[in-house]
C-alpha cells in the first residue's frame, strides 16, 4: 500500500517538475551588459552534402579539416568566400551589437573592453576546434569550452553580467536544379551559448537562416557577391531569432505587457460623465464632471 502511494506521488511530481522547468523565467536586467567573448566559424562556404554513402540526403556540411582547407587555399586562394571568412564573423559581432539593444534592451560591452582585458589575454584558446579549419572574429579567441570559473572571473574583470559565445557554419545548397544550372541559397547555422554572471549556461541553442533571395547558377558559376551579401542578411536573421528566444525566457516582457494593459484600462475609465444640473434653464448645456463628482451630485 505504501509502495503504491509513493509511486503515485512520484508520478504526480513528474509533470509538475517538467512544467516548472519549462516555465522558468529570467529578468533581462540581470544580464546586461552582455560580453561577447568568442565568435568562431568555418573558413569557407562549402556545399551541403547532397547524398550520404547510402544515397540518402544528409544535410550535413562537407568535411572541412586543416588539410582540405590548405588545399582549397592553394587552389582558390583568392576566392571571395575564403578571403572574407573573418569579415563574416566581424559582421556577426556588429549584428549582435545592434540588435541586442534595439530588440531586447540588452547593452553589449564594447569589443575592446573585452579583448583588451588582462584576464582575457591570459585565457587559453579551446582545443575543441584544434583540428578543424576555423577562423575567429578579429581580436577574439576561441573560447568554445570555457569553464564556469574562468567565465565568472572574466565577467568580473570586464564588468559584464552575462557572456555570449557564437559558433557559425556557413554553407550553400541547391534550391532548384543542380550545382551546374538552377538556383542556390546560402545557409547560416549559428550555435549560441549564453552564460550568467556565475558562468552557468542558461541558453544553448542552434539557429538556422537562409539567404532571402535564390541566386542563379549557370555552368557552375554564380554571383559570389550576392551570396556573401545574402549570408550577412542571414546572420542578422539568426541573431534576431536569438533575441526572440531570450525575450521568451524573460518575465520582463510579460511585466511590461501587463503594465501597459493596466495603464490602458485605467485610462479607459477616466471619462467625464454628463449629469443634469440643478438649473431652471432647461436649454443650458450640461456640465461635465468626473465620476467622483457625479457620485456626490447623485448619491
Amino acid at each position: 500500500m505504501k509502495k503504491s502511494i509513493m509511486l503515485g506521488f512520484a508520478a504526480a511530481l513528474v509533470p509538475f517538475f517538467f512544467t516548472s522547468c519549462a516555465s522558468t523565467k529570467i529578468s533581462l536586467k540581470e544580464y546586461s551588459p552582455v560580453a561577447v567573448i568568442s565568435i568562431v566559424g568555418n573558413t569557407q562556404v562549402p556545399w551541403v552534402d547532397a547524398e550520404a554513402e547510402d544515397g540518402t540526403a544528409t544535410g550535413e556540411p562537407e568535411a572541412e579539416n586543416l588539410l582540405t582547407s590548405m588545399v582549397n587555399k592553394l587552389v582558390n586562394g583568392q576566392n571571395p568566400e575564403i578571403v572574407t571568412a573573418v569579415d563574416r564573423l566581424d559582421y556577426a559581432f556588429d549584428s549582435v551589437n545592434q540588435n541586442f539593444p534595439e530588440l531586447i534592451g540588452l547593452e553589449v560591452l564594447p569589443k575592446d573592453t573585452v579583448i583588451s582585458a588582462d584576464y582575457y589575454d591570459s585565457l587559453h584558446s579551446s582545443y575543441f576546434n584544434l583540428l578543424a579549419a576555423t577562423k575567429k572574429a578579429t581580436g577574439f579567441k576561441d573560447l568554445s569550452t570555457i569553464g564556469a570559473k574562468s567565465a565568472r572571473y572574466l565577467l568580473e574583470a570586464v564588468g559584464g553580467k552575462s557572456a555570449l559565445l557564437l559558433s557559425f557554419t556557413f554553407q550553400k545548397d541547391v534550391a532548384k536544379g543542380s550545382r551546374s544550372n538552377g538556383t542556390i541559397v546560402g545557409i547560416v547555422t549559428m550555435k549560441a551559448k549564453l552564460l550568467n554572471s556565475r558562468g552557468k549556461e542558461i541558453l544553448n541553442k542552434i539557429y538556422t537562416a537562409k539567404t532571402a533571395e535564390p541566386i542563379k547558377i549557370k555552368r557552375s558559376e554564380y554571383d559570389t557577391d550576392s551570396l556573401l551579401t545574402g549570408l550577412e542578411e542571414a546572420i542578422d536573421s539568426a541573431v534576431r531569432q536569438l533575441c526572440m528566444e531570450i525575450s521568451k525566457m524573460s518575465y520582463d516582457s510579460i511585466d511590461e505587457a501587463t503594465e501597459t494593459k493596466e495603464e490602458n484600462s485605467v485610462k479607459a475609465t477616466a471619462i467625464a460623465l454628463p449629469v443634469r444640473t440643478k438649473t431652471a434653464d432647461a436649454d443650458a448645456p450640461a456640465e461635465s464632471v468626473s465620476p467622483a463628482e457625479s457620485a456626490e451630485v447623485n448619491p
